[in-house]
């Protein structure tokens, strides 16, 4: 018994001596009408202390028991929880790597197994969802990844799945609708603007498709290469989009997307090859001369000169600066090369009835050793323009610049 037991118990001595000194009589009670009995008030008190000691000892275990009994209940189901949640662990990490390997029909089966206990479980219902998609199940697939996000709504992850299913489905408007939603949570990601571009991309909605585009720019400026891959980008959508509005006659707002699109990138071949192409349309040869041969000393693209070497010949356009940049191709650039240019002057200086300049442009790049060059060098003799092998010849040299662009 420690020091503090017995300091209490010599207190409660003392001051139970003081109580019975202070009351010496007696206390009668009645068991029944005719039995009685005599107490001394000290023993009444310590039969009350006693009485009330039992009562609250019994109520403090009674409830310390429930309190150990509910946290031994507790623990009970904690550890077969603990063990349900290994147990479908264990099964969903075997349908994940079915699912990867290949085995869809065992991974879905597994997958089954794991929803059947644990029907909320949103890996085990999105993985159904990317093995039915796998299948070709779009629509079910969709399922499953709804469930899912209904489970956890900003799950960026389930949600860019359930777009791609939207996609594949052909479901371009909700495809549009869930990515916007991505973007408009996550505004600082161009991820989601990337998906939403691609997703404008498929009903060739070029308004919509620039205006992602403007977006994703600026997010990736510190990424240099990127930055300028995805300027040429804007600069193709912004050709596309003119295209569009040439063939619905919109021809003004059609050049200015053609003019934008050189501005964004300069190299942009088919806006260079189009915008000469409709101002020959409209009426305008020498401005679509002037275009092409722009368009050619931006991109080196051959199908520039030949644009503006048939224009020369059909309307009269003055080719004297077209003749300047053969010229200056034919000494820049090495062979192969080098002849192609050689050919298109020569038959240019034909068609022009100038044989013998076509003549000593042969001869002094020794183009005439190949085929092509001697059977051209044979026209400089004659009257050429009137010769239908002329035209056949012509058409090959052309045939080989054109396969020359596209190798």
């Amino acid at each position: 018994m420690s020091l503090k037991h017995i300091f209490f118990s010599a207190l409660f001595v003392l001051f139970s001596i003081y109580v019975a000194f202070l009351n010496p009589h007696e206390s009668i009670f009645h068991l029944t009408q005719s039995q009685t009995f005599k107490l001394p008030m000290v023993i009444l008190l310590f039969v009350a202390v006693f009485v009330g000691m039992v009562i609250s000892m019994a109520v403090f275990w009674t409830f310390n028991l429930k309190n150990t009994f509910s946290r031994w209940k507790s623990k009970l189901q904690k550890n077969r929880n603990n063990k349900k949640h290994i147990r479908l662990e264990n099964l969903f990490k075997k349908a994940e790597n079915l699912f990867l390997g290949g085995r869809l029909e065992k991974a879905l089966s597994i997958t089954d197994k794991v929803l059947d206990d644990a029907p909320k479980n949103i890996d085990a219902l999105s993985l159904k969802g990317k093995i039915l998609f796998s299948q070709g199940e779009k629509v079910a697939a969709a399922t499953f990844q709804k469930k899912a996000l209904e489970q956890d709504p900003k799950n960026i992850s389930i949600r860019f799945d359930l777009a791609k299913t939207y996609s594949e489905a052909e479901q371009y408007q909700e495809e549009i609708n869930l990515l916007k939603n991505i973007h408009r949570d996550n505004p600082k990601a161009v991820q989601p603007l990337f998906n939403l571009r691609d997703a404008f991309l498929k009903k060739e909605d070029w308004k919509n498709v620039l205006t992602s585009q403007d977006k994703i720019i600026p997010l990736i400026r510190d990424n240099k290469e990127e930055w300028n891959e995805e300027l040429k980008n804007k600069s193709r959508f912004l050709y596309a989009r003119g295209k569009q509005q040439w063939e619905q006659d919109k021809r003004d707002s059609a050049l200015t997307d053609f003019k934008q699109a050189l501005k964004t990138w300069n190299k942009n071949s088919d806006a260079h090859l189009f915008i000469g192409d409709a101002y020959l349309e409209i009426g305008k040869p020498k401005i679509a001369f002037k275009k092409w041969l722009n368009g050619f000393e931006q991109t080196q693209n051959i199908s520039c000169l030949t644009r503006a070497q048939r224009v020369c010949l059909e309307t009269g356009v003055n080719p004297q600066d077209l003749i300047v940049i053969y010229q200056k191709a034919i000494d820049l650039n090495p062979l192969p090369k080098k002849h192609t240019y050689i050919l298109l002057l020569a038959v240019l200086f034909i068609e022009l009835n100038q044989p013998d300049e076509a003549k000593n442009i042969l001869q002094e790049n020794q183009a005439n050793d190949e085929l092509l060059g001697s059977l051209l060098l044979s026209h400089t003799d004659k009257s050429s323009n009137s010769e239908p092998n002329f035209s056949l010849l012509k058409d090959a040299i052309l045939g080989q610049v054109a396969g020359s662009i596209t190798s």
